[in-house]
């Protein structure tokens, strides 16, 4: 069994237990953010340890206000006030003068004899102190005062374990200090490093991040505490280049060079890619030795996004000018062609290095005499855009020629652009887009006159039957009159459905409006029946003929019942009586002409106001894919100016739709 520790071993036990006790509540305490600290905290766990391991009857920690030259409460065990007890009021006055005269002399503890003449006659039993000076240096941050009721004579055991106490203390009254100026001087810098715009990452000698500003936060979508202690490539180098970097790294530590730089892309937190100039200066030691490095990045994300922007829209440029399939020229101030399309080449018949560098008059037109100034070259370098129709001899046919300047930032003409749109290739394209709505009426149209035609084949046949049923029936001359007359009709629809088919030449005659617009109605009747669509026709009877071609103006009217009928559909899918249709017809006399004016009055969807500017726009349409080409109002525009005419659109969106047509009576 062991031997019973001695008296002396227990009492160094059982203070050695109360200063793990201290050493435990100040490193819990440091724990805690340097702000949030207080000495009288420390203060105060020194006061509690001394009075359980000591018979005192109090224990009270002090320090001095300079400014005030008083003496202020910073801790007590148990808890006290100056106010409350003539002795530690007593004794705070006494030290306050002492401490005013020279502060430095706390240095050594100092003993009182409350017996003393100067306490006066103080009824008090605890009439003996001792005062501890807190202190490192030159910086006093304190006393702790003890009082017991018998004299104090502390064995050498006790004295030391105080000692170690106040040194405990001491330390982190110290270490608290100092860390609360390295965080104000941390925060400082940092605030500094923080309003600089580029990335500033602190590495390690063994590439671990150190620290991380808000620049490099705000780019990498990471916070600092979650990049700390990780390797530099991890985080700042996109993943297809870190194998690269970090053989990059270990090379560049070898070598003597005080400064890097490199380039290299990252990948940020939410997958974005950013591309990063790093500026690197490695840290050095007393030694001159390296330890690390601090590195500085900008962002060129934004630049090279934006230089890419301008290849790419260069390319794209260069590819629509070289698709232009009218020749296109750019020619300088002194009438000499710097840059030309293969259609240029193509028309001029010419190879691209026979057309650049020559005057542009030798292209065009094939030169001019020595003592003229050719007309194109006079608008070269001009500030308006001109266009008109010319033979261009050089380019082998009739263009509508377009000269615009290229106007510098500067407001000055260093360059004109010339475009020559082929007329002839223009008519022929136009003509097929005709031909082209025309064949698409007519696919739509077929199912309809099919139908119309079938209802008197039917009776035909019926006429026919009764005949051979009964030939001498004396209704049976009747009944051969109504074959007759149902064969006519027959051969009336197909007539006009031929008509409309046919391609013919652009041949203007007198016609009757009211008669083209009852054409057009008999080859849509049955799709106009078939749908519940209720037609109204109101044509004056005294509307004067019309120069017209009337395939054309047919092709016109189709179009617009074809729109109509669609959003009448598209508004009611089954018949009722609101699904209408007028067309109204009537004669206007504006300043001393006359013209006719037709209305198309549908009360279907409606237009929105946004799209109305593109409806007569080539291949534009509200239908879905499939059920419209885009060209049917495009190409009616252009007939009815090819008349003279104008159409113009009116419309309330979900209520109703007006197409106006007029057309101006020309005198023969």
């Amino acid at each position: 069994m062991a031997e019973k520790l001695s008296e002396k071993d227990s009492e160094a036990l059982k203070l050695f237990r109360h200063r793990c006790k201290l050493q435990t509540a100040i490193r819990e305490h440091s724990l805690c953010d340097p702000e949030e600290q207080k000495q009288s905290s420390i203060f105060q766990h020194c006061c509690d340890i001394l009075n359980e391991a000591f018979d005192c009857t109090s224990v009270w920690a002090g320090g001095f206000d300079r400014e005030q030259k008083q003496l202020t409460l910073l801790a007590a065990s148990p808890p006290i006030t100056f106010e409350d007890s003539s002795v530690h009021c007593h004794l705070a006055t006494m030290l306050s003068e002492k401490l005013d005269s020279n502060l430095d002399i706390l240095t050594e503890p100092l003993h009182f004899n409350l017996d003393d003449e100067k306490f006066g006659q103080i009824e008090t039993a605890d009439r003996h102190c001792v005062v501890w000076p807190v202190r490192y240096k030159h910086r006093v941050y304190g006393f702790v005062t003890m009082h017991c009721r018998n004299e104090i004579s502390f064995p050498e055991l006790e004295k030391e374990f105080i000692t170690h106490v106040i040194d405990d203390i001491t330390l982190a009254l110290f270490s608290h200090e100092t860390a609360l100026k390295l965080k104000v001087e941390r925060d400082f810098n940092k605030e500094i490093i923080d309003t600089i715009q580029a990335l500033m990452v602190s590495i390690s000698p063994c590439g671990m991040i150190i620290s991380f500003n808000k620049r490099a936060e705000e780019l990498t979508g990471y916070e600092e505490h979650e990049v700390l202690e990780k390797y530099w490539v991890d985080v700042l180098i996109n993943p297809h280049n870190r194998k690269e970097f970090q053989q990059f790294f270990s090379e560049t530590l070898k070598k003597t060079q005080i400064d890097i730089n490199f380039k290299a892309s990252l990948l940020a937190k939410d997958g974005t890619e950013r591309h990063i100039i790093w500026h690197g200066s490695f840290r050095h030691n007393i030694e001159n030795s390296k330890v690390g490095l601090v590195m500085l990045g900008i962002d060129e994300t934004e630049n090279l996004a934006a230089g890419r922007q301008i290849h790419k829209l260069t390319a794209r440029w260069e590819k629509i000018f070289i698709a232009i399939q009218d020749p296109v020229l750019v020619v300088a101030k002194d009438n000499t062609i710097i840059e030309a399309n293969p259609a240029t080449c193509a028309a001029s018949k010419k190879h691209r290095n026979q057309v650049i560098g020559r005057k542009v008059c030798d292209i065009l037109h094939c030169g001019h005499g020595d003592d003229s100034q050719c007309p194109l070259e006079q608008f070269i370098g001009s500030r308006k855009t001109q266009i008109w129709e010319t033979e261009l001899l050089g380019l082998h046919g009739k263009y509508m020629l377009t000269v615009t300047p290229l106007l510098e930032k500067d407001g000055k003409i260093n360059a004109t652009l010339l475009i020559a749109r082929n007329l002839t290739e223009e008519e022929v394209i136009r003509a097929e887009s005709i031909r082209a709505a025309q064949l698409a009426a007519i696919g739509e149209l077929a199912s309809g006159v099919a139908h119309e035609i079938n209802n008197p084949i039917n009776g035909i046949i019926n006429y026919a039957q009764i005949i051979l049923d009964e030939p001498e029936d004396p209704e049976s001359g009747d009944n051969l009159q109504n074959i007759i007359n149902e064969g006519k009709r027959i051969a009336s629809i197909i007539s006009n459905l031929l008509d409309f088919a046919r391609r013919r030449e652009e041949i203007v005659a007198l016609s009757e409006i009211k008669k083209i617009i009852s054409n057009s109605l008999q080859l849509v009747a049955h799709l106009l029946e078939k749908d519940g669509i209720i037609c109204t026709v109101n044509i004056e009877e005294s509307l004067p003929p019309l120069m017209c071609n009337e395939q054309q103006l047919q092709q016109v009217f189709l179009n617009m019942i074809s729109n109509a009928r669609y959003a009448l559909n598209k508004r009611y899918p089954r018949p009722c009586p609101e699904k209408q249709l007028h067309i109204l017809g009537e004669s206007l006399l504006r300043d001393k002409k006359t013209s006719i004016r037709l209305i198309f009055f549908d009360h279907g969807v409606g237009i929105a106001p946004e799209i109305r500017e593109k409806l007569f726009d080539p291949f534009f349409s509200t239908k879905p894919k499939g059920e419209g080409t885009g060209l049917g109002l495009s190409i009616s525009h252009g007939l009815i100016k090819d008349h003279g005419g104008d159409i113009i659109v009116e419309s309330k969106l979900g209520e109703w739709t007006r197409f106006i047509i007029e057309l101006p009576v020309i005198k023969t």
